[in-house]
């Protein structure tokens, strides 16, 4: 571990503020998916989430679960899930939209609760879990419980002890 410059700290505090706010403000509460800032909250979350990925990985070790994970040459655990869609939501013209069973565009499809949204040949867009939200981007699915708010929660604790006593973190208790 690495001690942490007074810009580094900055950053990883503020995004940990920032994805703590967006989780709790509501946003994300079903009845809220037609808000017009739904899929800005989202992208603001991958973004933040994303840098958090980065530097536990830099500073500490990687968050690197492979729970509902489909494995591909891009990706392999949750950090490069997250990489994959924040790269999709940052980049419209990304391959990262395109479904890989053929030349059909797939992207930010959302599923609230179990459900199936696509079936071509083998291919299928589905939520496996009733109390999950399921983002789907191109091939890839990233559920909000399983892999956003846990690898949020993973890096958050091996990040905060580089914080020191004055962070600010600690003022938002880890989302259950």
């Amino acid at each position: 571990m690495a001690d942490l410059d007074f810009f580094a700290k900055s950053d990883i505090e503020g995004s940990i503020r920032r994805i703590d706010e967006l989780l709790r403000c509501g946003i994300f509460h079903p009845q809220n998916s037609e808000n017009v800032l739904f899929r800005a909250a989202f992208i603001e979350l991958l973004i933040a989430l994303r840098d958090l990925m980065y530097k536990a990985q830099k500073h500490v070790s990687r968050i690197s679960f492979e729970d509902d994970i489909q494995k591909t040459d891009k990706i392999n655990d949750v950090s490069d899930l997250i990489k994959y869609v924040r790269d999709a939501l940052c980049h419209p013209d990304s391959d990262n939209h395109y479904i890989e069973a053929g030349n059909i565009k797939s992207t930010f499809n959302v599923a609230f609760g179990r459900v199936n949204l696509i079936k071509i040949g083998d291919f299928e867009q589905a939520s496996k879990y009733e109390d999950d939200i399921c983002f789907f981007f191109g091939s890839h699915g990233i559920y909000m419980q399983r892999h956003i708010i846990r690898a949020f929660q993973e890096a958050r604790v091996k990040l905060e002890p580089l914080l020191g006593a004055n962070s600010s973190t600690g003022n938002f208790p880890l989302i259950k």
